[in-house]
């Protein structure tokens, strides 16, 4: 399936005003949707995440009040309480924060493959992100025109001002949620994620997700159309960088790096699935060798190794299912190709449903 593509311009206020407008549609579905899913997966009920979120209004403002501007742009055009953009925009930090115990992470799984093994030596860039498919109906695909920031072309569930994506200096970013027992208020991991697509180049986004504490902890796998790629393991106060040995990165849902061994990690006992998930889609890409291209990162994003746990998620339970705390799908599918602009996106199991194809209106 598709996703609605919205294009916005203008100043941080008249973007959100323009979108808010546009996806109210989207944006209504989105808040519905959470006022469920924090209920069952947090026992919170909407207002206490909205007294909860009022926190955040300052760690969002003092991240970037540029984005804030946005986010009350969005309230605006939607004819929304500002309180109900900032829970959407705070939505990771109020199901971790305030359920007192591990919840289910993003069962997500990312990979990045440089120049060097990439068969037309292009910078590539993409991941399956799976959460629950009720959410599909909020999701859009994002034109930003910000200058002189980056324009900015993203999937995200509509209200939330960063998600997956990639923007016009050749910075792409993927997400996968991690789980810490650390608990601290800090800035929101979709805020992050903006100021990443704010970034010009790599080390500008390291710094976009180091210089301030992070309200929950996540991984950030950021590539640059210069053919370089990095990733950020981040706790709410500490981060490792990792850099590829052989030229491919690939991530999931656990920690994995040198500091990991002093980390409380949750998120890999909520979801096993995710070691399997990341010593199979390394052992695919692996196979490759020197001549990876969107289609193998295609084929590994389609594989049921593990079926129903793997990397494309269908939804499904096992005859006898064993406690698992969530069931996730795979929402959608996205390939970026840096080096090009262009990324190739598959609105829920890419094993089904065709990818198409998006670039920058002024590319276009």
């Amino acid at each position: 399936m598709s996703f609605p593509h919205f294009r916005i311009s203008g100043t941080a206020f008249e973007r959100g005003k323009q979108l808010g407008h546009l996806a109210k549609q989207q944006i209504i579905h989105n808040i519905e949707t959470y006022k469920v899913l924090f209920q069952e997966m947090a026992q919170v009920d909407w207002e206490a995440a909205r007294a909860h979120s009022v926190q955040y209004i300052s760690w969002i403002e003092l991240y970037d009040a540029e984005i804030l501007e946005e986010i009350k742009g969005i309230s605006q055009g939607a004819e929304l309480d500002l309180l109900d953009l900032i829970v959407l925009n705070a939505r990771s930090e109020i199901i971790t924060n305030l359920a007192g115990k591990p919840v289910p992470a993003d069962g997500c799984t990312s990979m990045a493959a440089a120049p060097e093994i990439t068969t037309s030596q292009e910078m590539l860039l993409g991941q399956n992100w799976d959460w629950n498919n009720l959410i599909m109906p909020g999701m859009i695909v994002l034109e930003i025109d910000q200058a002189p920031r980056p324009a900015i072309l993203m999937v995200t569930e509509a209200g939330i001002v960063g998600k997956i994506g990639m923007n016009s200096a050749g910075v792409g970013v993927c997400l996968n949620f991690l789980g810490t027992t650390e608990r601290q208020m800090g800035v929101p991991i979709h805020i992050v994620l903006r100021g990443i697509l704010n970034s010009h180049t790599l080390p500008q986004a390291i710094g976009q997700v180091a210089r301030l504490t992070r309200g929950t902890s996540a991984n950030y796998l950021i590539a640059h159309k210069e053919g370089e790629v990095v990733d950020v393991e981040t706790t709410p106060t500490n981060y490792d960088v990792l850099y590829p040995d052989n030229g491919w990165l690939v991530h999931a849902n656990h920690f994995v790096g040198p500091r990991s061994i002093l980390i409380e990690d949750t998120a890999r006992i909520m979801s096993p699935d995710s070691h399997l998930r990341q010593g199979r889609a390394s052992k695919l890409l692996a196979r490759y060798g020197n001549d990876v291209d969107p289609a193998a990162f295609k084929h590994i994003f389609s594989d049921h190794g593990a079926y129903p746990d793997g990397i494309c998620r269908h939804g499904e339970t096992q005859p006898v299912d064993l406690g698992r705390p969530m069931i996730s799908s795979t929402v959608f599918s996205i390939v970026m190709n840096l080096s090009e602009g262009t990324f190739e996106l598959s609105g829920g199991q890419p094993c089904t449903e065709a990818y198409e194809k998006y670039g920058f209106s002024s590319a276009e």
